[in-house]
């Protein structure tokens, strides 16, 4: 196997890691057979674009540039790691419930605000 090759399959197989799924698991999430992603995990096949574009389109955590090339990693990647979220459902929810957290306390601001502006407007 070209190093080009086995550099490509040594980021799939990170990615496998990182999901805690087996290998069942994690082919089913990214739709290709569990052969597929023994072989390229054993190095006995180069992941081809059945699996990258698998994972790319299903592990929207993975940054494409760096699966594709090496060249950088996604630093949402990172945060999934020291947040100890393992799989793709659990980033985002997480990303979702965060945004809601954010957008509430926003408006409980806006609202104390307005509320203090209130009282020192009755109370000069």
């Amino acid at each position: 196997m070209k190093v080009e090759h086995k550099n490509r399959a040594d980021r799939v197989i990170e990615v496998f890691k990182n999901s805690t799924l087996n290998q069942r698991q994690f082919s089913e999430l990214i739709g290709v057979s569990q052969q597929l992603v023994s072989a390229v995990v054993n190095y006995t096949k180069k992941p081809n674009e059945t699996i990258l574009f698998g994972i790319i389109d299903n592990m929207k955590h993975v940054d494409p540039l760096w699966l594709l090339t090496g060249s950088k990693k996604d630093k949402t990647e990172q945060r999934l790691k020291d947040t100890q979220i393992h799989s793709p459902i659990e980033y985002h929810i997480k990303e979702i419930v965060t945004k809601q957290i954010e957008e509430l306390s926003k408006n409980i601001l806006q609202r104390l605000s307005n509320i203090e502006e209130s009282v020192n407007q009755a109370n000069p």
